[in-house]
């Protein structure tokens, strides 16, 4: 799914919700993205100020947290930051490992009025 795919589905989903809570405008909402998630934030924030024009979302603030790439070795279970696509523990040199974070993307937080 592309990008502008993604943003209008959340949107539509953030405006649902408002909605369902009785709000008539969306002042804020705060994003979670992975590093390896696919997304670029400022592709991220020129969909959603597209997107968002004539919605109760017209006008909201948009923030945007990265999350960094974090991993845990299969091998010794040490949990660290990779770098990149470079996933070789630091600890014990494994290049075993399973993602921990890094990939998502979700809604931390939405205001509204």
């Amino acid at each position: 799914m592309d990008s502008l795919s993604i943003t209008r589905e959340m949107l539509k989903q953030l405006i649902q919700e408002a909605e369902s809570k009785g709000a008539t405008r969306i002042k804020r909402i705060v994003l979670e993205v992975g590093e390896m998630s696919g997304l670029d934030s400022g592709e991220l924030h020129r969909n959603f100020d597209l997107l968002s024009r004539e919605t109760l979302a017209e006008g909201a603030t948009l923030s945007i947290t990265e999350i960094p790439l974090n991993v845990r070795c299969l091998s010794c279970s040490a949990e660290y930051t990779a770098s990149g696509y470079l996933m070789r523990c630091a600890a014990c040199g494994s290049l075993a490992s399973e993602l921990v974070s890094g990939n998502e993307l979700r809604v931390k937080e939405m205001e509204v009025s």
